[in-house]
């Protein structure tokens, strides 16, 4: 199975919860024999702190600009079986339209930070 993951880092577990979830789950799906491939944006203070620079067993996409990538998520879509976008993933809207745009693949919202988007509504 493909699975493109849209989120706010796996690269950098400094001053965030969501890289280190990101890189057990990741593992452990790669390690079944699924394809996984990681959106993040490229952000200073994540670079300054970067403890992983690749993903072993899947691909680590880093970006500077959701626009840069726009094409090239569309084609890992393309063939996608799943398509995951995360809270705080700072491109989450460009994601979503891109994500909606094709038929695919299943479509998930991963919610790491619950009370925080339950306390927004």
């Amino acid at each position: 199975m493909k699975i493109v993951i849209f989120g706010l880092t796996i690269s950098s577990s400094w001053g965030n919860g969501h890289a280190t979830l990101w890189r057990g789950l990741c593992k452990a799906l790669i390690q079944s024999g699924h394809h996984i491939v990681f959106y993040e944006r490229n952000v200073a203070y994540y670079a300054e702190m970067r403890d992983l620079n690749e993903l072993p067993g899947g691909r680590l996409e880093l970006y500077e600009d959701c626009q840069s990538v726009r094409r090239r998520a569309s084609i890992d879509l393309s063939d996608a079986d799943v398509a995951i976008i995360t809270s705080y993933c700072p491109d989450s809207l460009v994601f979503t339209d891109i994500v909606l745009a094709q038929d695919r693949a299943l479509r998930v919202f991963y919610d790491l930070d619950t009370p925080v988007t339950l306390a927004r509504l």
